[in-house]
């Protein structure tokens, strides 16, 4: 009997000798840890990064075509657009749209009135100066183009980007793997504008049958 205890007490101490080394080891090891993480979830969060102005990194970064996870589910792109938004009168590339989707609505909210001294125009085009999916002037206002020196909501029903217009035509699948870039401008004209703020809403339908 005096044996076996002995036996269990040495076969005990081992265990905690090695459970002690092990954490020992371990503790050394969490950098390694930390680094391997930084490493796996890196990609993750740059895949929900939301780059609203890419010309202004080196390399001509490039905004990937969005895509719905669901060929069933319904995309929309949102940007918000300031007076004063760097390089906003030169046209800033926001978003981009796989080839022939559907545009379903683009929809706006003035949410402060924009108030340049001539014109206050906005834009949304293929290319920065385009209006491709979105006519600055012309056609009726509040459903053609956004009234911006008005405050409300703006649901533009005739805009020219509608339908297929804009992502089926093969000019301007310009971006990675055909996708259509999406670019937004307010190039006011008159005395510079001090207020104005806009929120616009595309959405649209993958292609699915094409």
């Amino acid at each position: 009997m005096n044996d076996g205890g002995a036996f269990a007490r040495r076969l005990f101490d081992q265990l905690k000798l090695m459970r002690k080394q092990m954490l020992t080891k371990l503790r050394k090891l969490w950098p390694l840890w930390i680094i391997a993480l930084a490493f796996v979830a890196a990609p993750l969060l740059s895949a929900f990064a939301y780059v609203v102005d890419p010309q202004v990194y080196a390399g001509g970064k490039i905004i990937p075509a969005r895509s719905c996870q669901s060929g069933q589910n319904v995309c929309y792109a949102r940007v918000t657009v300031n007076f004063n938004d760097p390089n906003i009168g030169n046209g800033v590339w926001f978003d981009t749209v796989e080839p022939n989707v559907y545009i379903l609505s683009i929809d706006a909210y003035v949410t402060t009135a924009f108030n340049a001294g001539t014109t206050n125009p906005l834009t949304i085009g293929a290319t920065k100066t385009g209006s491709d999916f979105l006519a600055g002037s012309g056609g009726t206002s509040g459903t053609t183009f956004i009234p911006l020196g008005s405050t409300g909501i703006f649901h533009l029903t005739t805009a020219a980007g509608l339908g297929l217009a804009a992502t089926a035509n093969t000019t301007l699948q310009t971006a990675l793997n055909g996708a259509v870039p999406m670019y937004v401008r307010y190039p006011q004209t008159g005395t510079a504008a001090t207020t104005g703020q806009v929120t616009i809403v595309i959405t649209w339908a993958k292609n699915n049958d094409q």
